[in-house]
Order: C-alpha cells, then structure tokens, then sequence
C-alpha cells in the first residue's frame, strides 16, 4: 500500500525544475499560415468580377420589364363619370393592362376600367399618356390608378 504522500513527493511540477523544454508557440497555437498564392489570388479576383458582371446583367434585364406608372390628373364631371389621365413606362414589346379606378370620400371604389397598352413592336422602352373616361356608380371624389401588369 503506498501512501499519497509518497506519490507526491516523487512527482515534481513541470515548471519547477523539470528538464522538459517549454513548449513553443508553434506547437501551442500552430504553425503560422501560409500566404494565398499568386494563382488562388488571381482565381478569386476573375471568380467576383464575373459574379458582379452577372449580377450586372441580370439587374439591366430585370429592370426592362419593369412597369412604372404615375397618375397625372383627375376630374369629376358628374355623378357617373369621371375622367383620369396617368402616365405608363414599359418595355415597348409587352402588351399591358392598368386598372383605373375612381373613388368616393371613404375610399371605397365607385368607378373601375382595365386599360390596354399594346405592344408598339419596337425596342427598348417607351411612355405613355392616357386619358381615360371611367363610369361611376356614384360621385367620385379622385381617380388613379391601382395597378399595371403585363400579359
């Protein structure tokens, strides 16, 4: 049976003494990182500017099909009609439909029409003003539009 007091007494502290060399930093946290080489610096840089090249291109077609539209004025002839003129932004070859709406006081809707927009058949984009009679089942208190989307 041996004591613990043995068992101590023959085991001396790392630091204290020991022959042991002190571990270095390399061994502790690892060898130090090797620098990118000049082939994987290169490959990454070709690598993001093809990415914002694409990105730049999808944004460019992406925004050609967009419908933007303004709504210009409104007048109240009667109780039953109402006229609205707004303004369209599309691509020249889609065909697009907006719908016009008239409403009273509490924003409810009196009056509607689905405007078409043809197709010109040329490229890029083009605007268009429209004047609009819309029919209303009671008095109107403004007009615009609510929405354009293409077929």
């Amino acid at each position: 049976m041996t004591s613990r007091s043995s068992e101590n007494a023959t085991t001396a502290p790392a630091g204290a003494g020991s022959t042991d060399p002190a571990p270095s930093l390399a061994n502790r946290y690892g060898a130090p990182k090797r620098p990118l080489g000049r082939r994987l610096k290169i490959g990454l840089g070709a690598g993001a500017l093809v990415v914002g090249v694409g990105l730049a291109a999808y944004a460019g077609i992406a925004n050609t099909h967009q419908i933007n539209y303004d709504d210009v004025a409104f007048q109240i002839e009667s109780e039953t009609s109402a006229q609205v003129t707004f303004h369209v932004e599309k691509n020249a070859a889609d065909v697009v439909q907006c719908g016009v709406q008239v409403l009273d006081d509490t924003y409810a809707v009196v009056g509607w029409k689905t405007v078409t927009l043809e197709a010109s058949g040329e490229n890029g984009r083009e605007s268009t003003r429209r004047t609009v009679e819309v029919r209303t089942e009671y008095l109107g208190v403004s007009g615009n539009v609510g929405d354009c989307w293409s077929l």
